[in-house]
């Protein structure tokens, strides 16, 4: 019976050791560094250190978008010395909406398993200094974006902010306080700091009073010509720098997007020079070719090709072509030029690639992988091919930059990156096309008294559905100014305009509107 007992009393001996053995591997193993965690967090307090975070700047250094800090307030009742309306007061005496403002959250805070809470508001380092030797305060530093010109390029902004979110944003450094059994620091004893790294500015070459006018009158602009909405960039020719682009529309989404690199269009006529140019260039046509052919509609196969205006212009020359905007006309210079040419041309032009430019959400149209005769001879005229805004402007823009093109680009830190398409001479000879078609056109007399010569070409497309052409129509109007050492390159796209369909309506005017201001502000 003895021997029972005490081989009882072993067993429950050695599970008991066993027991807490299981208890000491489950606090000292499992569940150590949580308790190490705890145990630290009664000795030491950890601050988080902000770093300044980086503006973007406009061509001016006029900052577009900064940040400012404050401090939001929380309340620990362990550490309270004094009773909670007694602290109320102290706070309201300095932030005198404090009690309004938080009223639903006091009410929460006055229940007594709630011993703490973080409150509504924003406290200055002043507000914070004052508050900040009460007995169971705590702030944390916070930071928030802020835009000086308010809604000017928001969306630009906003972008920029998003490409260059990790080189503002900067990285956060940390501060290890010793505290006592109140959380007051012990200034007797060691601390520990990790320094924050500030943010990085983004120089940028928009220009406020340019972006301003864009704005204003693309706004003007759809008012006028009761249009869904109404887009514009501007570039600086030689460097490639956007000086200003803007999209409004009639009923704007909540989405916040730059409609000037995510929507695409077939651009129209404004195509035209692009395949004249690279005709001359290639030697496919000399400056003295003649449309021999353009007294009837071109049929190719089931499809017949003709003018907007039903009209026939015979033994047209180059000027003639541009000046008529002649369908025709374009469909047998492309042919000259031939698939193969035109598509290396096209790749040149880096239009089958997104232009880079440092925004988020860019979209590009891949090209077709089949091209029948009728595909070629209608992208003769911009239609089959879809663009978006910026892509047509930069490879336009290589006209205006003498064969040159020049990667458009917001960030004036980044050196410009240039390749040849054209030859001086061959855009030297297009350059007195396009400058003899505006003059000899109805937009003529929409130049400014102080204006000579403008290269520039109108440009009218429908707008596809669902592989069809409907009603709805893009307008443009594409061009540089002066023809020779160009101050700057534009263009202006309006969409479904009621008053007119024709860009050389809607979009041309409002081109030459800002055309007349922008002499002065660049």
């Amino acid at each position: 019976m003895d021997k029972q007992r005490s081989k009882f009393l072993l067993i429950v001996i050695y599970l008991c050791f066993l027991a807490v053995l299981t208890r000491l591997f489950y606090w000292q193993v499992i569940k150590g560094s949580q308790l190490h965690e705890q145990a630290i967090a009664q000795i030491y307090k950890l601050e988080k250190i902000l770093p300044r975070q980086g503006q973007v700047l406009s061509s001016d250094g006029y900052p577009l978008s900064l940040d400012y800090s404050y401090y939001r307030l929380a309340l620990y009742k362990p550490n309270f010395q004094t009773d909670l309306d007694t602290i109320l007061q102290e706070i309201t005496n300095i932030k005198p909406e404090f009690a309004t403002q938080n009223a639903k959250l006091l009410e929460k805070f006055r229940e007594p398993n709630q011993k703490w809470l973080e409150f509504l508001g924003e406290f200055t380092t002043s507000e914070k200094n004052q508050l900040a030797t009460i007995s169971g305060t705590n702030f944390q530093a916070r930071q928030k974006r802020y835009y000086p010109e308010d809604t000017l390029a928001i969306d630009l902004i906003l972008g920029l902010e998003r490409f260059y979110k990790r080189q503002l944003s900067g990285q956060v450094g940390f501060k290890r306080n010793v505290i006592d059994a109140t959380g007051s620091q012990l200034l007797t004893k060691k601390n520990w700091q990790k320094s924050e790294i500030d943010g990085q500015d983004v120089p940028t070459s928009l220009h406020r009073q340019v972006q301003y006018l864009v704005e204003n009158t693309l706004k003007q602009g759809l008012v006028t010509y009761q249009a869904d909405s109404a887009s514009a960039i501007i570039l600086e020719p030689k460097s490639g720098q956007i000086l200003a682009m803007a999209s409004v529309e009639a009923s704007p989404s909540a989405f916040s997007k730059v409609k000037n690199i995510t929507h695409l269009f077939e651009p129209g006529s404004i195509f035209k020079p692009l395949v004249m140019t690279a005709a001359l260039d290639s030697g496919a046509i000399n400056s003295n070719w003649i449309c021999t052919r353009c007294n009837q509609a071109r049929v190719i196969g089931e499809d017949s090709i003709n003018n907007w205006d039903k009209q026939f212009h015979p033994d047209s020359s180059l000027k003639d072509v541009i000046t008529n905007s002649d369908n025709i006309g374009m469909s047998y210079i492309i042919s000259h030029l031939g698939l193969d040419k035109f598509l290396d041309y096209y790749q040149k032009l880096k239009l089958n690639q997104k232009t880079g430019v440092e925004l988020p959400g860019e979209s590009v149209s891949p090209l077709k992988t089949y091209w029948s005769e009728i595909d070629l001879a209608t992208a003769s005229f911009g239609q089959g091919i879809a663009l978006n805004q910026l892509q047509m402007l930069q490879a336009f823009n290589s006209i205006a930059n003498d064969g040159l093109l020049v990667n458009a680009h917001l960030n004036t830190s980044h050196q410009s990156q240039s390749s040849r398409v054209f030859s001086e001479k061959s855009t030297n000879t297009i350059k007195e096309i396009l400058a003899y078609a505006v003059d000899h056109s109805p937009v003529a007399k929409l130049k400014s008294k102080d204006m000579d010569s403008v290269c520039a070409k109108s440009g009218t497309a429908q707008v596809a559905v669902a592989g069809k052409y409907g009603d709805n129509t893009i307008g443009s109007y594409i061009g540089f100014y002066p023809c020779i050492n160009p101050k700057y390159t534009m263009i202006v796209t309006i969409s479904n305009a009621q008053t007119s369909q024709w860009g050389s309506s809607t979009a041309a005017p409002i081109w030459f509107e800002l055309a007349s201001h922008l002499n002065r502000l660049l």
